[in-house]
């Protein structure tokens, strides 16, 4: 497993669009989107600002996927632990409007071949899971709320306990978002921190001035081998928002309202 920057050709003529591949394996498909594409700014995220523009970046990018919006699907996302499992059924809510979409589900799960799972994110970290024994595919958004929260444990819980996927038969893909060195946090979310389901305390470090400095992709890995997950089945992206300008939103940076979006899909 490796993650690459690769451009993909699509239906419309000419173009080539830059995605960054999660290449696992064959059956499944899964990018993330860049902030920019020839020059175009790749915002996927309705605002009330470029509402336009996104929603024909959101149609250049289902046709450089071969697909079509209505076979996509996105949720309203606020910073819980709830997730839900969406179906062909689902296909097209929160794509040409946030007024249709899952509202208040940060993380999606299917069984259903051919539907694109959204999340959004700039400097917050898309998750992707790939339960192979069982064919189902997931999106998770864990910002940080998301991670103390242990969404991603509890997504995986999830398909363990009730829809029958074996520790090592599941891949993850962490991808691009804030690094440690990068993610300031204070007391008030170190004290959740500490609070999670295991031994927190090597995934942050204080400054000399009291601030402290989070690993919030290791949290999110960690959450994973606590339920025995191999760690050669986890893929963490080198990526860096904050750092990789050329390629990504950064509200921290930037305080931009832009956002990415990680999306997977079973052939």
């Amino acid at each position: 497993m490796y993650v690459k920057t690769s451009k993909k050709a699509g239906l419309l003529k000419g173009v080539i669009m830059k995605l960054i591949e999660w290449n696992c394996f064959n059956e499944i498909e899964a990018y993330t989107t860049c902030r920019e594409d020839h020059g175009r700014i790749m915002n996927m995220s309705f605002n009330g600002i470029d509402d336009q523009q996104v929603l024909e970046n959101r149609q250049r990018l289902a046709k450089t996927l071969h697909s079509d919006l209505s076979q996509m699907v996105a949720t309203l996302q606020q910073h819980t632990t709830r997730f839900i499992e969406v179906h062909h059924s689902d296909g097209g809510r929160g794509m040409w409007s946030r007024d249709d979409a899952l509202i208040g589900y940060d993380a999606m799960y299917t069984r259903d071949r051919h539907l694109w799972l959204w999340t959004f994110h700039a400097d917050c970290c898309p998750v992707l899971l790939y339960c192979r024994d069982q064919k189902i595919v997931a999106a998770i958004h864990s910002g940080w709320k998301g991670t103390v929260g242990e969404i991603v444990k509890k997504v995986t819980q999830h398909l363990i306990e009730n829809e029958g996927c074996q520790p090592q038969h599941i891949y993850a893909y962490i991808g691009p978002s804030i690094e440690q060195r990068h993610f300031e946090a204070k007391d008030d979310i170190i004290d959740l921190v500490k609070k999670m389901s295991f031994d927190t305390s090597r995934f942050y470090i204080q400054k000399e001035d009291g601030a402290y400095l989070l690993d919030s992709k290791g949290l999110i890995q960690q959450q994973l081998l606590e339920l025995h997950v191999p760690t050669s089945h986890i893929t963490v992206s080198p990526y860096c928002t904050i750092e990789n300008e050329d390629l990504f939103f950064s509200y921290r940076r930037d305080k931009s309202p832009h956002r990415h979006i990680t999306l997977i899909s079973l052939k």
